[in-house]
């Protein structure tokens, strides 16, 4: 158990408030590179249909949207320390080899750990839409059975499940970016194998925190209040982050004290 989501939420608010303008002006910088995305996928989808939409989407996510998160997230982490960095520190991950790299190598990671988990709890959605699909049976020369109209409850219940399922497994990551763009010398894999031991104690108290801003979510659905959530989102994300990483530190070092044998003069 760390910090409830109500502290988690004033700590953000006060780190926030100094720099109230600049975490705005970071988040209009991803806000903008999103929308572009989206014109872009748009256009490609005119002249290469749709997996050429998805295809545009996975290139500029993995090379351009997840290292410029990855620097938002490292720009409002250090809020905390009342740093006062310059905006330019938002694209961190552009600003030599060495760091895209490295940041191109956690996205990958990531990833395809999130890939694998969405492909295997999905799968079974993706034979019940087939087994319900008339042209399906007409490739098989089969005539279309009555009972596969059936089959939309079954495939709207897998979904459900499979979501639910996907949103718990994927939390034990939620902490991996946090550790990553906190030590330019962590290993990509230490980061996420760091993040699954800690969430065991903490996913509970993220998730509750992250259910808290539905509400907020809801009310930008308008353009303009994304600039106030996301940083507020963001903020309170790396503030829970610290919460955790610090508590799962003291519990080291507590069982450390306690488990290390000791020995006075007399006894050595």
């Amino acid at each position: 158990m760390t910090a409830t989501s109500q502290v988690v939420k004033k700590v953000a608010r006060k780190a926030l408030s100094q720099r109230f303008l600049t975490a705005v002006a970071a988040a209009c910088v991803l806000i903008f590179a999103f929308f572009a995305t989206t014109l872009t996928a748009s256009l490609v989808n005119v002249f290469a249909g749709a997996i050429g939409q998805l295809v545009t989407v996975a290139i500029i996510f993995f090379f351009l949207l997840g290292p410029l998160c990855l620097g938002v997230v490292n720009f409002l982490r250090r809020f905390l320390w009342d740093q006062k960095d310059d905006l330019l520190l938002v694209f961190k991950c552009f600003s030599s080899f060495s760091h895209y790299k490295r940041a191109i190598h956690f996205m990958f990671s990531f990833g395809i750990r999130i890939a694998l988990i969405a492909v295997a709890l999905y799968f079974p959605c993706v034979v019940v839409q087939v087994l319900s699909n008339e042209q399906f049976y007409n490739a098989l020369g089969l005539a279309f059975p009555v009972w596969t109209s059936n089959l939309w409850a079954l495939n709207s219940f897998l979904v459900i499940i499979a979501t639910m399922a996907f949103v718990f497994v994927t939390l034990k990551y939620y902490l991996s970016i946090f550790i990553f763009v906190s030590n330019d010398n962590v290993d990509v894999a230490e980061a996420i194998n760091m993040s699954t031991i800690i969430s065991k104690r903490t996913g509970a108290d993220f998730f509750g925190l992250a259910v808290s801003f539905l509400g907020w979510f809801l009310l930008s659905v308008f353009v303009m209040p994304l600039v106030i959530t996301i940083p507020y989102f963001l903020m309170s994300y790396c503030a829970h982050c610290r919460f955790a990483i610090t508590a799962y530190n003291k519990d080291v070092d507590a069982f450390n004290a306690n488990s290390t044998p000791s020995f006075s003069i007399d006894e050595i």
